[in-house]
């Protein structure tokens, strides 16, 4: 009778575990929580990434502030060109783009000491600077860091970012038609433009928006090039955000020309033609872009920074790119 008593204790301290049944449901259950709570966890990243995107542009306009005080109204070139010319502001700049001018306003004033304003960027000591990562370069929703011709083409290495200037309805070098129809835009290539210039008021005027790095690493797309006034430190209002229709661009990606491809769904292009007094071609033209869903992050003039839905209409999207277009841009 004791050990039977015994033995039922014993019995009745045995742990049983999991069955094969009853594991298969925790394991359900846990992939069930896991997709339900992945694409909100995919959701506040890119919430953050997005954010910190939005406080980039907000830096490079405060920048841009900052050079206009400093240069009595005057903003920088949006690139230069390869003459000598003496811009509207009484300066001559070589081949060099607006981020570099900016560089002293984002705390990057080593870089801009150590850079010859008498040489091209491809040259010593120039070169050298444009090889360095700056993290305003980058918006983390894209594909992040990278650099162009580190491999492919090293005597030109710089490196590539997000950032870029708004040309308006005027291509990246022009031509005569863009002479003609032009609204005016704070920057161009060749040219300095007062902030007083924009007349249609600064906070209803883009500044700099976001375009996606067409080649990260490569040379085969100058889309993502801000560093070499041949590539594209802009973007112009021809196209809405995230248009559907390709970029006409100095180089394109096989990929990015292959309208069946994954690449051409985000970044199409096409090889502009045509070619302009300057020997450049005439054609080029960038849409603003960005891998955030829904738009692009646009800062205005006045320095505040919008996102804007790529579902914006073409005429609003226009109003607002230009400087002298006399257009009431409203609600966007």
């Amino acid at each position: 009778m004791v050990n039977a008593r015994k033995n039922d204790a014993r019995s009745s301290g045995l742990q049983h575990g999991f069955t094969l049944i009853e594991l298969l449901v925790v394991i359900a259950i846990i992939a069930t929580l896991v997709a339900i709570l992945l694409p909100a966890v995919q959701q506040a990243r890119e919430a953050a990434r997005r954010s910190t995107c939005k406080n980039n542009l907000k830096q490079w306009t405060l920048a841009l502030h900052n050079h206009i005080d400093t240069y009595a109204g005057w903003m920088p070139p949006g690139a230069g060109v390869n003459d000598n010319r003496t811009y509207e502001d009484g300066r001559q700049y070589k081949r060099v783009t607006w981020h570099v001018l900016l560089w002293p306003y984002i705390e990057q004033g080593s870089l801009y000491d150590g850079f010859d304003l008498k040489k091209n960027f491809y040259e010593t000591p120039n070169i050298g600077q444009l090889r360095f990562q700056v993290p305003l370069y980058n918006c983390p929703s894209d594909l992040g860091p990278s650099d162009q011709g580190a491999t492919n083409d090293p005597a030109y290495w710089r490196v590539q970012g997000n950032y870029v200037a708004n040309w308006a309805n005027n291509h990246l070098y022009g031509n005569q038609y863009d002479e003609v129809t032009f609204d005016g835009a704070p920057f161009e290539s060749g040219h300095t433009r007062r902030l007083a210039e924009v007349l249609d008021g600064t906070s209803n005027t883009a500044c700099f928006s976001e375009i996606i790095i067409g080649s990260p690493g490569q040379t085969a797309d100058s889309r993502g090039d801000h560093l070499n006034d041949d590539g594209q430190p802009a973007f112009m209002s021809f196209l809405t955000p995230n248009s559907p229709s390709p970029d006409e661009s100095i180089k394109c990606s096989a990929a990015a020309q292959n309208p069946s491809s994954t690449e051409y769904k985000t970044v199409p292009c096409t090889v502009a033609v045509g070619q302009n007094g300057l020997g450049y071609q005439s054609g080029v033209q960038y849409g603003a872009r960005s891998r955030h869903t829904g738009g692009v992050q646009l800062s205005l003039c006045d320095g505040s920074v919008r996102f804007v839905s790529e579902n914006i209409s073409s005429i609003t999207w226009s109003a607002l790119c230009s400087t002298q277009g006399g257009e009431v841009v409203g609600e966007f």
